[in-house]
C-alpha cells in the first residue's frame, strides 16, 4: 500500500500551490482571468511609421471597457496579412497593394486569397529609391545589373519593389540583384558599397532616410511621367506623388514618384459594434491624438479614411455613413 509521509504531503501541497499560482498569473497576464479580451495590432519594424502609430492606437483603444490592445512589430504588410489570416492578430497595417493582392489572391498572394476587411485608409507611402550622390544611377532603367536592397522579406516594400521593377523589365534574379534587407541593413550596405541602391516605401519624412542624409550625400531617383502612367494603368492602387525639395538634406529638387496608401485592415469576423466603436474612437473621440501619432498622419482625414482598396468592415462602413463621408 502506498504511504504518504508528512514530508511527501508537504511536497505535494507545494506543487499544487505552485501550479495554482502559475495558472493565476497566466490568466492575469493574458487578461482572460478578469474577462478582458486581448486584441493585437501588427505594424512593421520599430523604425518605421507604422509602429508608433500602432502604439498610439493601442493606447486609445485600450480605453474601451473589456478590451486591451497591444501593438507589435512585424515584418510588414505581407506578413501582417498572413498573421490576420492565421488568427495571430486582429488588426494590421498594410500597403494598399498588399491589401488588394491579399483580398484578391493576386501578385504576392497569387492563388491564396486572404479574408480581410477595411477599417481606414491613412497616409500614402512614396516609393523612395535612394542612392549615393556620386552614383551613376539616375533613372530606374539604370538599376539594370545593379545590386539593390529591396526591403525585408515579407515587407510591403519588397512587394512593391518587385511589382515596380518588373513593370520596367527589371526581373529579380535575372537582370537585377535583389538583396532582402530592411532599410537600416540596406543603408549600411549602401555606405559600405555592397549595394548600389536602397528602396523603401514609407511615409514622409522617413527618419531612416533623414539619418542617412545627415551623415552621407544622397540622392533620390525620380520616375518619368510615362513610367508613372504605365504603373497606375496596370496597378490602380498606385498614385502619383512628389517628394518635395528639402525633405531630405542634399535633395534640392522635387522628386516625382509613385505612392501607395496605407490601409488599416481588420479580421472580417470581428463584431460590427466593436469595429464601429474602434472607428469612432479613432476618427471622432480621439482624432487629434490619433493623427498626432506621427508626422505622416497629417493627410489622414475622415474624408480620406473610407476610400480603401478592399471592402470596408460593416462596422466601419456604418460609422462613415453616419458622418456623411460615404454614400
Amino acid at each position: 500500500m502506498f504511504k504518504l509521509t508528512i514530508k511527501g504531503i508537504s511536497s505535494v501541497c507545494l506543487i499544487i500551490l505552485s501550479i495554482g499560482f502559475l495558472a493565476a498569473c497566466t490568466g492575469n497576464a493574458s487578461g482572460e482571468g478578469d474577462g478582458t479580451k486581448q486584441l493585437k495590432i501588427v505594424t512593421a519594424t520599430t523604425t518605421g511609421a507604422y509602429y508608433p502609430i500602432g502604439g498610439v492606437m493601442a493606447s486609445i483603444l485600450s480605453e474601451m471597457d473589456g478590451y486591451n490592445f497591444t501593438a507589435e512589430a512585424s515584418g510588414g504588410s505581407q506578413e501582417n496579412a498572413r498573421l490576420i489570416d492565421s488568427e495571430q492578430a486582429e488588426i494590421g497595417f498594410l500597403g494598399a497593394d498588399s491589401s488588394y493582392g491579399a483580398y484578391n489572391g493576386v501578385e504576392a498572394f497569387k492563388g491564396n486569397e486572404i479574408k480581410l476587411a477595411g477599417l481606414a485608409q491613412i497616409f500614402s507611402m512614396p516609393f523612395h529609391i535612394v542612392v549615393m550622390k556620386d552614383s551613376d544611377i539616375h533613372t530606374i532603367e539604370d538599376l539594370k545589373g545593379k545590386s539593390v536592397a529591396v526591403g525585408a522579406p515579407g515587407s510591403g516594400t519588397s512587394g512593391k519593389a518587385k511589382i515596380i521593377l518588373e513593370e520596367f523589365g527589371l526581373t529579380f534574379g535575372k537582370n537585377i540583384k535583389e538583396q532582402y534587407l530592411n532599410f537600416k541593413e540596406g543603408a549600411d550596405a549602401l555606405i559600405d558599397g555592397n549595394v548600389d541602391a536602397v528602396i523603401i516605401s514609407v511615409g514622409m519624412p522617413s527618419g531612416n532616410i533623414q539619418e542617412l542624409a545627415t551623415s552621407h550625400n544622397i540622392d533620390l531617383i525620380p520616375l518619368a511621367d510615362k513610367e508613372i502612367k504605365q504603373l497606375i494603368g496596370n496597378h490602380p492602387y498606385f498614385k502619383e506623388a512628389v517628394i518635395p525639395a528639402g525633405t531630405y538634406k542634399g535633395v534640392e529638387k522635387d522628386v516625382t514618384v509613385v505612392s501607395v496608401p496605407t490601409d488599416i485592415v481588420v479580421a472580417p469576423d470581428l463584431d460590427e459594434d466593436l469595429i464601429y466603436e474602434i472607428t469612432k474612437m479613432l476618427y471622432e473621440t480621439n482624432y487629434e491624438k490619433f493623427i498626432g501619432s506621427h508626422s505622416s498622419m497629417k493627410e489622414s482625414t475622415l474624408e480620406v479614411a473610407p476610400h480603401m482598396s478592399i471592402p470596408l468592415h460593416p462596422g466601419a462602413e456604418k460609422f462613415y455613413k453616419e458622418k456623411g463621408v460615404l454614400n
